[in-house]
């Protein structure tokens, strides 16, 4: 079948929704495009239709907003889907971000006593944690972050967001994956990196031949990196290079004293930078006295628990994933808090899951789904003082920030952290305390 001709329209832009996208109109139909910012009149192609929505692409205007930043950073923008708004000045970024956050909270009816300042970074190379994508085109094997509105795998040999030692290496990366048998079941390769570290984790859908794993291992002794190879699930992941390495990536805060060993499989935050800024803050607005008890929900690694912790507080860490808290307990013991720090594995959505023992104060770092539902039990704990939430779904956390102040705690403080530059993710931390 003939494929479809791509359409061509030109639309007058009149605001930038969540996803980093410019909403028009066009002949009674909702359009949402891609490099355009309110106020401009772009000429832009229809690449996707879904439920009566256009997604289109638009050419950059000869008079464009006073907000946009020209050129992007990256050369790739905006054919490569890993970032949103490049387009967009980095101050208008965050006035973005934290409108949309506002915007969230205002619609449950909360109104936080005190907006924080945005928290910023790096904006460049700051992406410790990916996954890219991996295509056969003709004999050229492609690997990157997807195209916009598209599952093809961009055309890039350098990107702007990803850790140095991961962008300086991407060609490499590209010729190592060609050179195999089979390239075209090579579907994906995972990023991560410690502070000196970084892993790559080639996911195979057929088993790889000896010259295939040869060459794997060139690559490897190349980019200075570790080679994991993925022949199934997480389950099946194996180190490939070095033989007798360390199992283990690992991160500082040296706020803290602490240092986190992880797998490259595990979550961890993608920016290093701003994580330390989060933990950090999470911990000065608990401000707990040594000896007091707080939950750390959705606890991970023991990213903020470990940090309380140190500084005395006794610490029941919650996280459904049992790796996470294997590695948390690990990382307890390394630093000497395995006194003050304890894990433990508990379906933390089970909405007729056990009882936590009561804290003084919580500690929230869920998914984009946010807390679910047995926030409101916690949020009874008569004992509660305060509580800090951290969030990457504005959302679910104004829906939540509705139930604790049903529940009888003020949205002391609120203000983003700018997790992921020039993409439409929104990072939060809030601080809830108990009304007197």
């Amino acid at each position: 079948m003939a494929s479809r001709r791509i359409r061509e329209i030109d639309v007058v832009i009149e605001a930038l929704d969540a996803d980093g996208l410019g909403t028009a109109t066009y002949e009674d139909r909702a359009v949402r495009v891609r490099n355009a910012l309110p106020g401009e009149s772009v000429h832009a192609r229809v690449l996707k239709r879904r439920r009566g929505t256009w997604y289109a692409q638009a050419d950059s205007p000869e008079c464009g907003s006073t907000d946009r930043q020209m050129p992007p950073p990256c050369a790739f923008f905006p054919r490569c889907g890993g970032c949103a708004l490049q387009h967009l000045a980095y101050d208008a970024q965050l006035k973005h971000k934290e409108s949309r956050l506002l915007r969230a909270l205002e619609q449950t009816g909360v109104r936080p006593q005190q907006v924080r300042l945005p928290v910023t970074g790096p904006r460049l190379h700051y992406r410790y944690k990916a996954r890219l994508g991996s295509r056969l085109v003709g004999n050229q094997l492609l690997v990157g972050f997807r195209e916009s509105f598209s599952s093809r795998v961009t055309r890039m040999d350098d990107c702007k967001t990803l850790a140095l030692p991961f962008a300086r290496s991407l060609p490499q990366l590209q010729e190592a994956l060609s050179d195999l048998e089979q390239p075209h079941l090579v579907p994906q390769v995972e990023l991560a990196a410690g502070d000196t570290e970084f892993a790559y984790i080639v996911r195979h859908l057929q088993p790889l031949t000896d010259a295939d794993r040869s060459r794997l291992l060139s690559f490897a002794w190349e980019s200075g990196g570790r080679l994991y190879l993925q022949s199934g699930g997480y389950d099946s992941v194996h180190r490939l290079d070095p033989y007798d390495g360390p199992d283990y990536l690992a991160y500082s805060n040296l706020d803290f004293g602490l240092r986190y060993v992880f797998r490259p499989t595990d979550f961890t935050q993608v920016n290093p930078y701003i994580n330390r800024s989060l933990v950090r803050s999470a911990v000065m607005a608990l401000d707990p006295s040594p000896g007091a008890t707080a939950a750390d929900l959705f606890c991970g690694i023991g990213n903020f628990a470990l940090a309380l912790a140190r500084l005395g507080v006794n610490v029941q860490g919650y996280e459904n994933a049992s790796a996470s808290i294997e590695r948390a307990r690990l990382n307890a013991s390394l630093n000497g808090l395995s006194d003050g720090a304890q894990f433990r594995v508990v379906d933390l959505y089970h909405a007729e899951g056990e009882a936590l023992p009561a804290a003084d104060f919580l500690l929230l770092d869920p998914p984009r789904s946010g807390a679910g539902p047995n926030l409101r039990r916690w949020a009874s704990w008569q004992q509660l003082e305060r509580i800090v939430y951290v969030s990457c779904n504005p959302d679910t956390f104004a829906e939540d920030a509705w139930l604790l102040q049903q529940m009888g705690f003020n949205l002391k403080e609120v203000g983003i952290y700018d997790m992921f530059p020039h993409t439409a993710h929104v990072e939060t931390l809030g601080v809830f305390q108990r009304r007197g």
